[in-house]
């Protein structure tokens, strides 16, 4: 009988490692897609810290209690172990609001409501070292307190759907549901470490709430896979106008309507399109030479001007590309430089060998570059 009791744990155990496995996998994940855009200083990517967190504290926190309730004997020891497992478990939803109770994200939630859920999260962890028992309806009401943040920490996650738009939407949808899912196991894990449940059906708890824990995994991992870079919520908003300049002709080889894309239903307005370009390129480049005369700074190159109440940023190509790329926008937001980057970076790998053959290119062969329409769709999704 003791051996056969031994095999169920020791089952029990290796069918909550599979979720563990997926869960730790996630979380390196998270943080390292943060790694990837940390240089670029996204504050609102933050977020991926904070599911990172969630996820390595929600799966840590049952794994410790199941290692303690299956394999230690010694009731000290078991003692200690559970209530970290209870520890880690609770800080799960309080990593999530650490991370959300910035600035950056006070134009969507009331941050001191965050806060003060947060703070009142740390009541069952309290509790959990005071009382004598794990049973104690201190500890067991207090709970609720926990529940309550993350009610509220799901509340976030669909105001956050709300206001994005396009793949980033997508991504938080996926995580939604992957989450939603998730604390169902956990409450299946609630009730399974305070071992107030017939065996039977304490069983089937477990087993109920690990395959949960794994689909919602699962479902979170496609969530993460090629997450984009988190701008502000307003940034779509912000967009004017992008120039793509050729420096030696001063021509202006692409440009961007972003508040209302050019129909070009006829050759007139074609002709005035492109002849305003060609105009506000020789404009900008006048403006950069003046600039770099009037500041003794020839050498240098200017990324940002003031004018009026739009803000215009520049950003050039890599050598041999002799380009200058310039983005006009109404406020100076801190993703506007990551995604004049990122436009530069695409339409430069993406037109090399034309960039390369630019002098040989007649006035008519411009047109090739509106194929870059696709992609700044695909940017801007």
């Amino acid at each position: 009988m003791f051996s056969q009791i031994q095999i169920d744990k020791e089952i029990q155990f290796i069918a909550y490692l599979l979720p563990v496995m997926i869960g730790v996998q996630l979380a390196i994940y998270f943080f390292f897609q943060y790694q990837k855009t940390r240089d670029k200083n996204l504050p609102l990517n933050r977020i991926l810290l904070a599911f990172g967190s969630f996820i390595l504290f929600i799966i840590l926190g049952p794994l410790l209690i199941q290692i303690s309730r299956n394999f230690i004997e010694n009731h000290i020891l078991h003692e200690i172990v559970t209530r970290i497992g209870w520890f880690f478990s609770f800080f799960s939803t309080i990593s999530v609001s650490f991370f959300i109770i910035t600035k950056e994200f006070s134009t969507i939630i009331n941050i001191k409501i965050a806060r003060a859920l947060m703070i009142l999260n740390f009541v069952p962890i309290v509790i959990l070292f005071l009382v004598p028992s794990l049973l104690s309806p201190f500890f067991i009401s207090s709970i609720f307190f926990a529940i309550l943040n993350g009610f509220y920490i799901i509340r976030f996650q669909i105001i956050m759907i709300s206001k994005s738009v396009g793949s980033i939407k997508k991504k938080f949808k996926l995580f939604l549901f992957g989450t939603l899912i998730s604390f169902f196991a956990l409450i299946f894990a609630v009730f399974v470490g305070l071992g107030v449940l017939p065996s039977v059906i304490n069983e089937i708890f477990y087993f109920t709430g690990i395959c949960e824990l794994g689909i919602g995994f699962i479902i979170i991992s496609f969530s993460v896979y090629n997450f984009p870079p988190f701008y502000e919520f307003e940034w779509r908003n912000n967009l004017l106008k992008l120039f793509i300049i050729d420096q030696k002709n001063k021509n202006c080889l692409y440009s961007y309507d972003f508040i209302e894309k050019l129909k070009e239903r006829n050759d007139q307005n074609q002709d005035l399109l492109y002849e305003f370009n060609k105009l506000f390129s020789k404009g900008i480049l006048g403006i950069d030479t003046i600039i770099k005369t009037i500041t003794d700074t020839k050498d240098k190159s200017i990324n940002k001007i003031e004018k009026g109440e739009s803000h215009i940023f520049l950003e050039y190509g890599q050598p041999p590309f002799s380009l200058t790329f310039v983005l006009i926008v109404k406020v100076d937001l801190i993703s506007t430089h990551h995604l004049l980057k990122s436009i530069k970076s695409r339409f430069e790998s993406f037109f090399k060998e034309i960039l390369l053959n630019l002098n040989i290119l007649n006035e008519e062969s411009s047109q090739l570059f509106r194929s870059f329409d696709n992609i700044m769709n695909q940017i801007l999704q």
